[in-house]
Protein backbone atom coordinates (compact mmCIF):
# COMPACT_ATOMS: atom_id res chain seq x y z
CA UNK A 1 0.00 0.00 0.00
CA UNK A 2 1.00 3.54 -0.88
CA UNK A 3 1.87 5.89 1.72
CA UNK A 4 0.67 9.32 2.24
CA UNK A 5 2.10 12.34 1.24
CA UNK A 6 1.63 15.63 1.16
CA UNK A 7 3.94 16.50 -2.11
CA UNK A 8 2.71 13.66 -3.67
CA UNK A 9 -1.14 14.85 -2.77
CA UNK A 10 -0.02 17.99 -4.61
CA UNK A 11 1.29 16.62 -7.92
CA UNK A 12 -2.22 14.65 -8.12
CA UNK A 13 -4.18 17.82 -7.56
CA UNK A 14 -2.41 19.74 -9.95
CA UNK A 15 -2.89 17.14 -12.59
CA UNK A 16 -6.26 16.82 -11.86
CA UNK A 17 -6.81 20.47 -12.60
CA UNK A 18 -4.80 20.53 -15.35
CA UNK A 19 -6.06 17.86 -16.64
CA UNK A 20 -9.71 20.04 -16.80
CA UNK A 21 -7.93 23.07 -18.25
CA UNK A 22 -8.44 24.99 -15.29
CA UNK A 23 -6.77 27.84 -13.51
CA UNK A 24 -6.13 27.20 -9.53
CA UNK A 25 -9.02 30.40 -9.42
CA UNK A 26 -11.06 28.61 -11.70
CA UNK A 27 -10.71 25.44 -9.69
CA UNK A 28 -10.63 26.99 -6.23
CA UNK A 29 -13.84 28.38 -7.13
CA UNK A 30 -15.55 25.53 -8.54
CA UNK A 31 -15.10 24.09 -4.52
CA UNK A 32 -15.41 27.07 -2.88
CA UNK A 33 -11.86 28.27 -1.86
CA UNK A 34 -9.25 30.23 -2.68
CA UNK A 35 -6.58 30.02 -5.18
CA UNK A 36 -3.45 30.01 -2.41
CA UNK A 37 -5.17 27.74 -0.66
CA UNK A 38 -5.02 25.24 -3.87
CA UNK A 39 -1.75 26.69 -4.61
CA UNK A 40 -0.54 25.49 -1.04
CA UNK A 41 -2.18 21.97 -1.69
CA UNK A 42 -0.31 21.55 -5.06
CA UNK A 43 3.45 22.37 -3.27
CA UNK A 44 2.89 20.36 -0.26
CA UNK A 45 2.94 23.33 1.90
CA UNK A 46 -0.69 21.88 3.65
CA UNK A 47 -3.03 19.05 3.53
CA UNK A 48 -6.80 19.64 2.87
CA UNK A 49 -8.87 18.37 5.25
CA UNK A 50 -11.10 15.10 4.29
CA UNK A 51 -13.92 17.91 3.94
CA UNK A 52 -12.17 19.73 1.35
CA UNK A 53 -11.02 16.13 -0.39
CA UNK A 54 -14.63 15.10 -0.25
CA UNK A 55 -15.28 18.57 -2.55
CA UNK A 56 -12.74 17.73 -4.77
CA UNK A 57 -13.79 14.16 -5.15
CA UNK A 58 -17.55 14.77 -5.71
CA UNK A 59 -17.02 18.04 -7.90
CA UNK A 60 -14.47 16.62 -10.40
CA UNK A 61 -15.80 13.14 -10.20
CA UNK A 62 -12.61 11.17 -8.74
CA UNK A 63 -12.51 8.91 -6.17
CA UNK A 64 -10.84 9.47 -2.72
CA UNK A 65 -8.81 6.91 -3.13
CA UNK A 66 -7.37 8.32 -6.34
CA UNK A 67 -6.89 12.20 -4.86
CA UNK A 68 -5.08 10.49 -1.60
CA UNK A 69 -3.33 7.53 -2.55
CA UNK A 70 -3.06 7.61 -6.24
CA UNK A 71 -5.10 4.16 -6.91
CA UNK A 72 -7.15 5.04 -9.76
CA UNK A 73 -10.66 3.24 -9.24
CA UNK A 74 -12.76 4.20 -11.68
CA UNK A 75 -11.76 5.58 -15.50
CA UNK A 76 -15.11 6.76 -17.59
CA UNK A 77 -13.04 8.37 -19.93
CA UNK A 78 -12.94 7.69 -23.84
CA UNK A 79 -10.71 9.21 -26.06
CA UNK A 80 -11.83 10.79 -29.34
CA UNK A 81 -9.04 12.62 -31.79
CA UNK A 82 -6.91 13.97 -28.78
CA UNK A 83 -9.99 14.86 -26.63
CA UNK A 84 -11.57 13.54 -23.90
CA UNK A 85 -15.49 13.61 -24.71
CA UNK A 86 -15.73 15.05 -20.60
CA UNK A 87 -12.60 17.34 -21.69
CA UNK A 88 -14.83 18.50 -24.94
CA UNK A 89 -18.06 19.30 -22.27
CA UNK A 90 -15.55 20.65 -19.84
CA UNK A 91 -14.37 23.12 -22.60
CA UNK A 92 -17.96 23.66 -23.53
CA UNK A 93 -19.24 24.66 -19.85
CA UNK A 94 -15.82 27.15 -19.37
CA UNK A 95 -16.63 28.70 -22.38
CA UNK A 96 -20.64 29.24 -21.87
CA UNK A 97 -19.70 30.36 -18.11
CA UNK A 98 -16.84 33.12 -19.45
CA UNK A 99 -18.86 34.60 -22.57
CA UNK A 100 -22.28 36.52 -22.74
CA UNK A 101 -25.16 34.46 -23.64
CA UNK A 102 -24.53 34.93 -27.35
CA UNK A 103 -24.14 31.93 -29.02
CA UNK A 104 -20.00 31.60 -30.55
CA UNK A 105 -18.12 29.83 -33.24
CA UNK A 106 -16.44 28.47 -29.92
CA UNK A 107 -18.81 26.97 -28.81
CA UNK A 108 -20.84 26.08 -32.60
CA UNK A 109 -17.28 23.94 -33.20
CA UNK A 110 -17.42 21.90 -29.13
CA UNK A 111 -20.92 21.16 -29.97
CA UNK A 112 -19.87 19.68 -33.82
CA UNK A 113 -17.25 18.10 -31.93
CA UNK A 114 -19.27 16.51 -29.21
CA UNK A 115 -22.03 15.18 -31.94
CA UNK A 116 -19.38 13.65 -34.10
CA UNK A 117 -17.86 11.69 -31.10
CA UNK A 118 -21.15 10.51 -30.77
CA UNK A 119 -22.54 9.13 -33.60
CA UNK A 120 -19.46 7.92 -34.17
CA UNK A 121 -19.06 6.03 -30.58
CA UNK A 122 -22.73 5.07 -30.33
CA UNK A 123 -23.14 3.50 -34.22
CA UNK A 124 -22.84 0.04 -33.62
CA UNK A 125 -26.15 -2.50 -32.70
CA UNK A 126 -24.76 -2.21 -28.90
CA UNK A 127 -24.20 1.14 -28.89
CA UNK A 128 -27.60 2.22 -26.63
CA UNK A 129 -26.21 -0.92 -24.43
CA UNK A 130 -22.73 1.16 -24.02
CA UNK A 131 -25.02 4.55 -23.44
CA UNK A 132 -26.49 2.73 -20.34
CA UNK A 133 -23.15 1.29 -19.21
CA UNK A 134 -21.49 4.57 -19.00
CA UNK A 135 -24.57 6.55 -17.59
CA UNK A 136 -24.79 4.43 -14.42
CA UNK A 137 -21.13 4.53 -14.18
CA UNK A 138 -21.76 8.00 -14.16
CA UNK A 139 -25.15 8.54 -12.13
CA UNK A 140 -23.55 6.37 -9.23
CA UNK A 141 -20.93 8.87 -8.81
CA UNK A 142 -22.78 11.85 -8.67
CA UNK A 143 -24.57 13.76 -5.49
CA UNK A 144 -28.13 12.87 -4.73
CA UNK A 145 -29.65 16.15 -5.74
CA UNK A 146 -27.86 15.60 -8.85
CA UNK A 147 -29.68 11.99 -9.30
CA UNK A 148 -32.74 13.21 -8.49
CA UNK A 149 -32.61 16.00 -11.12
CA UNK A 150 -31.99 13.74 -13.37
CA UNK A 151 -34.62 11.51 -12.66
CA UNK A 152 -36.80 14.65 -13.23
CA UNK A 153 -35.59 15.79 -16.52
CA UNK A 154 -36.09 11.87 -18.15
CA UNK A 155 -39.24 11.88 -16.57
CA UNK A 156 -39.76 15.15 -18.31
CA UNK A 157 -39.18 14.62 -21.44
CA UNK A 158 -40.55 10.85 -21.35
CA UNK A 159 -43.40 12.77 -20.68
CA UNK A 160 -42.92 15.10 -24.03
CA UNK A 161 -42.24 12.56 -26.21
Amino acid sequence: MNEWSKDDFGLRLKALRERRGLSMMAFGAAIGTSASRIKDWERGKNAPSAAWIAKISERFSVSTDELIMGEVTFTPYIKATGNTVESLYDRLRETMNVESRQPSEEVDELYREIDAFNKEHYRSGKGRRLAEKELMELVIRLPKKDVLELVELAKYKRRNL
